[in-house]
């Protein structure tokens, strides 16, 4: 009864905690995850994807926009939690060289980062939802989230 109470406590406790307080920091993970989901680029990485898909995979146009709209539905919200992963993975990784958390190198990597789930979440995607293979549409799928990110960073520069 008496550690029931405790925890009761503790819980209520943490809800008092402001969290807003937290997120002053801003990190490169969280700026692209913000960028990343503004609606330019997510209709220009549409439409980009689903030429690609069209021409890559041979399929109609309808067909084509009801797989990239389903791929990338998962990977933006795989992305919310992916994106920010990846960031702590680049900290991690890229600490013992120094630079700190806003050099040129983190922000490349932290893009990179997004470049290669986003492909990753998509290319499963379209294997395990539509049945078409994941590596012979890797390069293309590579491509595609590449411009799309590129767009993403153009739009934060601009």
């Amino acid at each position: 009864m008496r550690n029931n109470i405790v925890r009761a406590t503790l819980a209520l406790s943490a809800l008092s905690i402001p969290t807003v307080a937290n997120a002053n920091m801003i990190w490169p993970s969280i700026y692209i995850v913000g960028q990343y989901y503004a609606w330019y680029v997510i209709l220009v990485a549409l439409m980009i994807e689903i030429l690609a898909a069209h021409f890559c995979l041979k399929i109609t146009w309808g067909r084509s926009a009801l797989i990239m709209f389903v791929a990338n539905a998962i990977s933006a919200i795989l992305g919310l939690l992916l994106i920010p992963a990846s960031g702590i993975l680049v900290e991690v990784l890229t600490t013992p060289f120094g630079g700190g958390t806003f050099d040129l190198s983190h922000w490349i990597l932290d893009y990179l980062c997004v470049v290669f789930s986003n492909t990753a979440v998509e290319g499963l995607a379209l294997k395990w939802i539509f049945k078409y293979p994941f590596k012979s549409n890797l390069a293309w799928l590579l491509c595609a989230n590449t411009v799309s990110v590129i767009v993403s960073v153009i739009g934060a520069i601009v």
